[in-house]
C-alpha cells in the first residue's frame, strides 16, 4: 500500500537539525530526500559534531546526523558556483518541494530563490526556516536552539527559581520546528492539488518557540504579568503537580483536577487531608502548598518510586517515576510501539544504528524504512545521470569542485 506521500520529491539544501528533520518525516511518508551538501566543508555539520560514539563521529556519522537522515539520498554540491547553481535549478525543475534553511536572502544571492525556482517550477512548494522568519530586523541573524530558547524567554523560566535560566536538555526548538515546517509543507501540497500553484514558506524558529509557549504568552499578553521558573512544579496554582521524593527515586504526580487530588489522597489512604482545613478547598490549597507536599512526601517515603507509579496508574493518577534515557528507551510499552528501526550496519560504522521513525500511527500503513543514512555525496552520480548529466561531465565537475 503507497504511503502518503509517495510520488513526492524533495529538495533538501538545509543542514544541522530542524529543516533535515522536517525533510525527513516527510521520507518516512513516502517522499524521497535529494540532500544538499558543500563538497568543501565536509557536508552536513551534524555529521562531525554533536553526541555520538567517536567511531561514528570519525566516520561522518555523528547520532545527530544519523537520527534523521534514514531515506535520504545524499548528493554534493557547491551552490557558490555558477554551475552549482545550474545544477541545482535543474533538481528543482523536477521536485515538488525545495527546504532550505540558510540565512535570509542567501539563496536569492545564488539566484535559488523562491522567486527565481518558481519561474521554472510554478507548483514548487519552497519552505524556508530559519532563526527568525524572512521579515523584521532579525531577519538576517543567525540562530540555534538554545539562543532561540534564549530569545523567547523559554530558558528564563526553565529551572529552579534559584537556578533559572535553564536550557532543555533536548533540542526541543529545533524538534518543534522541523515538524511544524513538515505541517507546513504538507499543508501547502494539499493547497497545490486543488490551485495547482505552489507558494513559499516561512518558517520562524522563534514563532515555533513562542507559540509552544502559547499560553504562557497569551498570560504575560493579557494581564501583563512576568512567568517566573518553577523548578520541579507547576506553582502554587497546581499544588499537587510537581515532582516528589519517595522512598526510592523521584516520581512526577499530575494531580490537576480535583477529583484525581481525592483519587490520589484515596489511593495512598490519606483521604483526612482532605478533611484538613489547610488543604479542604482547592482555593486554600496554593497558600499552603509546602505543607501539603511535606504530608505526601512523609507517606511517599513508605515505598519506591516503582511501587507509587503503578499504584497510582491502576488509580486513575498519572504519575511516572523519574527515568533516565537508557531506562526511557528500555520500558516494555515502547515495544509495542514500533518508534525506531534498527539498521544492520551503517556505512563507515559496520555495526548495528537505531533510528526513530514517526510518531504517530496509520492503520495498516507504517513508515516506511527504506535506505540507511546514506555516505557523504553517496548519491551525487546516480542523482545527477538521472538528470541527463554524463560521466564525462560529472567527473570534471568533481575535478573542478562543484561536486
Amino acid at each position: 500500500m503507497s504511503l502518503p506521500l509517495s510520488g513526492i520529491k524533495i529538495l533538501d539544501a538545509s543542514r544541522v537539525l530542524a529543516s533535515p528533520f522536517a525533510a525527513y518525516q516527510l521520507s518516512l511518508l513516502g517522499a524521497v530526500v535529494i540532500k544538499v551538501e558543500n563538497p568543501l566543508t565536509r557536508g552536513d555539520p551534524s555529521r562531525h559534531g554533536g553526541i555520538g560514539r567517536r567511531d561514528a563521529v570519525n566516520a561522518a556519522m555523528a547520532a545527530s546526523f544519523l537520527s534523521l537522515s534514514a531515506n535520504k539520498r545524499s548528493i554534493t554540491l557547491n551552490l557558490a558556483t555558477k554551475k552549482g547553481q545550474e545544477i541545482f535549478r535543474r533538481l528543482a525543475g523536477e521536485a515538488d518541494v525545495v527546504v532550505e534553511n540558510m540565512r535570509t536572502g542567501t539563496m536569492d544571492k545564488y539566484g535559488l530563490g523562491y522567486a527565481d525556482l518558481a519561474k521554472l517550477n510554478p507548483r514548487l512548494v519552497y519552505c524556508s526556516i530559519t532563526g527568525y522568519g524572512q521579515t523584521g530586523p532579525k531577519k538576517s541573524h543567525p540562530a540555534y536552539d538554545p539562543v532561540i530558547q534564549a530569545a523567547s524567554g523559554m530558558m528564563d523560566i526553565t529551572g529552579s527559581p534559584e537556578g533559572a535560566p535553564m536550557k532543555s536538555g533536548a533540542p526541543v526548538i529545533d524538534m518543534s520546528t522541523g515538524l511544524v515546517g513538515a505541517f507546513a509543507i504538507v499543508t501547502a501540497l494539499f493547497e497545490r492539488a486543488k490551485t495547482g500553484k505552489g507558494q513559499h514558506l516561512d518558517v520562524s524558529m522563534l514563532d515555533v518557540s513562542l507559540m509552544m509557549m502559547g499560553s504562557i504568552a497569551t498570560d504575560v499578553l493579557t494581564s501583563a504579568g512576568e512567568p517566573k521558573a518553577t523548578g520541579n512544579s507547576y506553582g502554587a496554582f497546581l499544588p499537587v503537580n510537581r515532582l516528589y521524593r519517595t522512598g526510592e527515586g523521584m516520581l512526577w504526580i499530575a494531580a490537576s483536577e480535583e477529583h484525581q487530588v481525592q483519587r490520589l489522597l484515596k489511593a495512598i489512604q490519606r483521604t483526612e487531608l482532605a478533611l484538613d482545613p489547610r488543604f479542604a478547598d482547592p482555593a486554600d490549597r496554593p497558600a499552603n502548598v509546602a505543607a501539603l507536599t511535606a504530608e505526601l512526601e512523609h507517606t511517599f517515603a513508605q515505598r519506591s518510586a516503582d511501587e507509587w507509579e503503578l499504584l497510582l496508574n491502576e488509580a486513575g493518577v498519572s504519575a511516572m517515576r523519574v527515568r533516565t534515557v537508557p531506562e526511557a528507551l528500555n520500558q516494555p510499552q515502547l515495544r509495542t510501539r514500533d518508534l525506531f528501526h534498527t539498521f544492520d550496519k551503517v556505512s563507515g560504522i559496520g555495526r548495528p544504528v537505531t533510528v526513530p521513525l514517526l510518531a504517530f500511527k496509520m492503520v495498516g500503513r507504517h513508515a516506511e524504512v527504506r535506505t540507511p543514512p546514506p555516505a557523504l555525496g553517496q548519491h551525487t552520480d546516480e542523482v545527477l545521470r538521472e538528470i541527463g548529466v554524463s560521466d564525462a561531465d560529472i567527473a570534471s565537475l568533481r575535478s573542478e569542485g562543484i561536486v
